[in-house]
Parts: C-alpha cells; structure tokens; sequence
C-alpha cells in the first residue's frame, strides 16, 4: 500500500492508506432482526447492518476529485431511520452497498497552494459530480436536488455522499469528494457552527419554497433538529412572521424561541392556536374550520402529517421536511380543503430579491447571527459509535438536540480491532 493523497492533523502521517469507517452493509438477517425489535423499543445499534472497521481509502474518481478529512461529521434523522430499519424501501435502489455512513460532514483537503483547507461538504451527487452529460433536465435549470441520473456516471449509485460505496462518507477518517461539493468556510465560522450547515441548508431551501413575501401565519411541527433550523430561516428571511411552533421538551421550547418561534406549544394545542387565526368553529377537539395558511412538518410522522393537514387552512400549503416512512395516512383534508402538499429536499438554487444564489451561499449568509452550535449537544469518538447512535437515538428525552462524531478526537485502536 502506499500513501495517501494530502495530509491531515486526524491521519497519521506515516500510516498505511487504511481508514477507519463506519460501514453499513447489507445483511438482511440483521436488517431485519433490528426492524422486529424497532417495533416494540429503540434498538441497540449493535442489531443494525452497521459495523466499524478498517478498509483501504477509496481511490479518487477522476481528476476532478480530492481526498477529504471529516474533523466533525453529525449523526442526522435519516441516518438513524437506516439504522433502524425505520426508513422508505422506496430509496433502496437510490445506494449501493457496502457504504460508510455520514453526509453532514465539516472537513479538509489539499487546497492548491498545499495548505489545508477548510470546507463543509455538499453531498449532493447530481451530474456534476458524476460527469454526466448532457446533464439531466433538472441539473441543468439550477435543481441538482431533483437530479435523476443517480446510477450512471463515474461513480456507483448513491442518492448522496453516505449512500454510495465509491465515495465513503463522514463516519470516516478519510473520503473522496468532487470540487463541486466542497464548501469552503470562512474562518470566522467555528467548526461547531459549520457542521450545521448542512442542515441548516436543508432549512434554507424549505423556507424559500414558500416565496419571499409571507402574509400569513406560520405553523411549524416539531422542534427536533430540522424543525428548529426551519424556525431560524423562516426568521431570517421572513423578519416580520408569526411562527408558532410546537415542542416536546423543555430545552426544545427555549431554542424555538431563540431562533426566532413567536410561539412555542405542546403539539395538541396547535389545533386550538389554528382555530383562533379567524375565530373560526371548531369540529371536535382537533378539527378547526380555519388555520395557518402554512404548515412545516419537520418530523415526517404519520400522525404529524395528518395534524398539519387538520391544522391547515383551507387552500393552504403543507411542505413536508422531515423524511416520511412508509405509513398510512388519512388523506381526507387534503380533499376537502383543497390543501397543496409538497416536499422540500435537500438545497440547489434559490432567488432571493432577483439574485440567484445557490442554498448554501445563503445559509452562510444567515448563519452568523443564529448562532448554529447551540444544537451541537454533543460529540463521540468513532469507536464509540453504539453510545453515540444511543444518544441520538433518545436526544430529546435526554435534553440533546444535534448530537455528531468527533474525528479531533483520538481513536482507540485497540477497541477498533475488537469490534471486528
């Protein structure tokens, strides 16, 4: 073996180009071992298809790719419903297996004067990425997030970095990455604030999709991670909203209204604030006549999506931010209020007062003031994965809002080589 391209204070020096990472492999007897237990209490992550281990750094796709060094990488939403077995069949055939887990990722690489560069990474792998052309219809108009050529290109499918075998993720010590998807950060940003761009980003793009000028009462459901960075584009770049937002815990209310909630209740009294918008009848308990005239649902549960859609004016639009799974829901007040629902997916281009702007311009735009690492609740070494996905896994009943992997931190190797 030889060398790795680059150098980085997380890789040592001298060492062979194996890498540590978290891989997720497809293992359907654990997969399914892991969705019975799902179904009764939160698993051990030890049931999942997840395990650590050593493997060569992959090797660079074209010349348009470096090699990347994860310093903070966070654990999100749909990287524990994977975990879990709790996710859409439906994206199956959007990865390929074995991949290393991690898409909100705060790194380095080799810049081309030989220093270090910081960036965030853009895991987003539309055409650019993959060399793809012509460029699908969607890549081309400014909307790689709706990108459709996701299985050809140089590199194996993969909705995104973290989903793809080739490029291994930020659960890692090392990655690959395209020079379209690097972010570089300022360094008046902390790397406790630049790892939430990502999903700040993913905020961003939600709160755009309703247009710059907001005449109406918002409503946003859920004040875990998402939700609460909702809340703060929504603030951003809508100065003068009524957010009313709802929360589970205690520290989820004093954050919403941090980031700018006008309003902050428990998750069944947003029908009786829906109802006093207009005064309008209420049809039992959880059934206004009248409500917001938008609706984020930032946790993708059946029974929030059903609520957003009860809590909706008639005619208004519910934008769907957390990822759903596959459940039933009762579609009836779509019909009879002549609700539009959409979804809002990741980041691309946004107009903001004529400007085209891609998203992530724009989260750093807004980032300076929010004040980003106050979700940051708590960071793990990779070779304490399980406790990491466990703190997760239960962060609002502990208190925790945003909880990510620490490759500053020293790794043991001895409890690497154990958990083989």
């Amino acid at each position: 073996m030889g060398q790795s391209q680059g150098a980085s204070p997380y890789i040592p020096a001298n060492r062979e180009i194996d890498v540590k990472a978290l891989v997720y492999e497809r293992n359907i007897a654990r997969f399914a071992a892991t969705k019975i237990v799902g179904l009764v209490a939160n698993p051990r992550a030890a049931l999942s298809p997840l395990r650590i281990l050593e493997k060569d750094a992959p090797e660079l796709p074209g010349e348009d790719w470096v090699r990347f060094y994860p310093k903070l990488s966070g654990i999100c939403g749909s990287d524990l419903a994977t975990i879990t077995s709790n996710s859409s069949r439906y994206l199956e055939d959007f990865v390929s297996f074995p991949f290393v887990m991690g898409h909100e990722v705060l790194g380095e690489y080799l810049a081309a004067d030989g220093s270090m560069q910081r960036a965030v990474l853009i895991p987003s792998l539309n055409c650019e990425v993959r060399g793809t052309e012509p460029k699908c219809r969607f890549c081309e108009s400014g909307h790689p997030q709706r990108c459709q050529l996701l299985n050809i290109g140089t590199i194996s499918t993969g909705l995104q970095t973290g989903y793809c075998q080739d490029t291994s993720g930020g659960w890692s010590q090392e990655l690959v990455a395209h020079r379209a998807q690097l972010f570089d950060i300022p360094k008046t940003f902390s790397d406790e604030d630049a790892v939430l761009l990502e999903p700040f980003s993913c905020a961003v793009h939600a709160a755009m999709s309703i247009g710059n000028n907001l005449n109406t009462q918002v409503a946003v459901i859920g004040s875990g991670t998402l939700g609460l960075l909702t809340i703060a584009a929504l603030r951003a770049i809508h100065p003068n909203a009524e957010i009313i937002a709802t929360a589970k815990y205690p520290h989820q209310k004093e954050l919403a209204l941090q980031f700018g909630a006008t309003t902050v209740s428990a998750a069944n009294e947003l029908y009786r604030q829906a109802r006093a918008i207009r005064s309008a009848q209420m049809i039992a308990s959880d059934k206004p006549t009248d409500g917001f005239g938008i609706v984020f649902d930032a946790v993708g549960s059946s029974s929030t999506i059903e609520q957003a859609l009860k809590v909706a004016a008639p005619g208004a639009d519910v934008i769907l931010v957390g990822m759903p799974k596959e459940q039933k829901i009762d579609l009836t007040p779509l019909w009879m209020k002549e609700i539009s629902i959409k979804g809002s997916y990741a980041y691309g281009t946004e107009t903001l007062e004529g400007e085209k702007v891609s998203t992530f311009e724009l989260a750093a735009r807004f980032a300076p003031g929010i004040g980003l690492s106050k979700l940051l609740s708590a960071t793990y070494r990779l070779d304490d994965f399980e406790k990491a996905i466990d703190h997760a896994l239960n962060a609002g009943r502990r208190g925790s809002v945003k909880i990510a992997f620490d490759m500053r931190k020293g790794q043991n190797r001895e409890s690497w080589s154990q958990k083989q």
